[in-house]
């Protein structure tokens, strides 16, 4: 068996996890700013729309691009364009200028920006990992946001309450670790497997075509973005709702929720490592998913009704939980997917994502925003939603999942 940690993998692997570091930091200052300049949650809801929106279109649009085109150099090109763009949020930040119009904008761009890389990071993954290394390689993956999570998050949280200009420097650590993963990336030497099939007229209709007829005979992949699409409905609830239930809170800070996440991402690393040394048996998987699938819907729905040392408790077991959900559905996906395939299928997967992202968003931000209901008394209605979910898709439609959650090997 070849050996995991080849060249490119390596350097793919790492300037990811540079990236990441940065954008830990990022993704909690843009939200606490939003927050604290508007203390709306139907304003941050909008905002966060602004960022899903034009991540649909360009999933839609950039699938056939990212299968005929280098995925190595895209990769690389939009951390460069990061880095400049992140460069210029910090200078604005640091003059004291905050605008709500001017920032949504800046959400939509790095929307646009952060899918099709990631439809690139997808599709060139696979083609870095040896034959037999799948499930190493995913937990590996797994680990990348958690781990940055964990040690960035307080580091975030701090930087925000203790200094004026907190929100600021850490978008300019954002710029500086796009800038350091681009120039890793650049040494990347690997052969790509695209889409060489020739160009005709309309050639984007017939490749996008092509993508959406692959659904007709692949069943189990079309109710996997479906599943997903309702789970994306209750993660956009908890995301939108638990940042300021703390906040408002009478004794807790946004400090108590930085540590409520690094729980989690312990939690995820935890898991990471041991997926690294332990594959779960194939017959097992869809079974071992559909247990996760409960048990995360529940800590979720029900971890703010509990005292702060338990939330932080059930916070851990959901990171080690959720990383098992990613590594079974990302290892046994995209070692069956085709690869000239994977850009297609992957963007249609996130459109479906997208959609349960804005729907979750608008409809949880105007109850929040206009019902009065207590914001834990949402989550629980969301988890009922979700959960109905996994009733729907892989347990009524097991066959399907279970042909690609258990099989073994890669397609070609």
């Amino acid at each position: 068996m070849q050996k995991l940690w080849n060249r490119n993998f390596t350097i793919l692997t790492l300037g990811s996890f540079i990236s990441a570091l940065g954008s830990a930091c990022a993704g909690i200052g843009f939200g606490f700013l939003v927050y604290r300049e508007t203390g709306s949650p139907l304003t941050l809801a909008l905002f966060t729309v602004a960022n899903i929106v034009p991540r649909m279109i360009t999933a839609f649009l950039a699938g056939p691009f990212v299968d005929r085109h280098s995925r190595a150099k895209i990769i690389y090109t939009l951390d460069f364009i990061s880095a400049t763009s992140f460069t210029i949020v910090a200078v604005l930040l640091f003059t004291g200028f905050f605008n709500v119009v001017v920032f949504t904008a800046l959400a939509a761009l790095f929307g646009i920006i952060d899918t099709i890389y990631q439809l690139a990071f997808m599709s060139l993954f696979p083609d870095t990992i040896p034959d037999g290394q799948f499930s190493k390689a995913y937990s590996l993956s797994s680990l990348i946001w958690p781990l940055t999570a964990a040690v960035m998050s307080p580091i975030a949280a701090y930087m925000i309450d203790t200094y004026v200009h907190g929100i600021a420097i850490l978008m300019a650590f954002n710029a500086a670790t796009y800038l350091v993963a681009a120039l890793f990336e650049t040494t990347m030497r690997i052969t790509e497997k695209l889409n060489d099939k020739p160009i005709a007229r309309f050639q984007f209709v017939a490749d996008m075509r092509e993508g959406f007829r692959y659904y007709r005979t692949e069943k189990g992949l079309l109710g996997i973005g479906l599943l997903f699409m309702f789970f994306s409905i209750a993660w956009a609830a908890h995301d939108l709702l638990v940042m300021p239930w703390f906040v408002n809170h009478a004794t807790f800070t946004l400090q108590h929720y930085s540590f409520l996440i690094t729980a989690n991402s312990v939690g995820r690393i935890v898991g990471g490592i041991a997926h690294y040394t332990f594959t779960y048996p194939a017959k097992k998987r869809l079974l071992i998913a559909v247990t996760v699938y409960f048990s995360i819907e529940v800590l979720s729905a029900s971890m703010l009704f509990m005292p702060y040392a338990v939330m932080v408790a059930m916070s851990l077991v959901s990171g080690l939980l959720a990383v098992t959900s990613f590594n079974i559905r990302m290892s046994a996906t995209q070692a069956y997917l085709p690869p000239a395939m994977r850009g297609r299928i992957n963007s249609a997967q996130g459109l479906l994502s997208n959609i349960g992202t804005i729907a979750g968003c608008l409809a949880v931000g105007v109850i929040a925003q206009y019902s009065g209901l207590n914001y834990r008394i949402i989550l629980l209605c969301v988890a009922a939603v979700s959960i109905s979910a996994i009733f729907l898709f892989p347990i009524r439609m097991r066959k399907a999942f279970r042909a690609i959650y258990n099989a073994e090997g890669r397609r070609t």
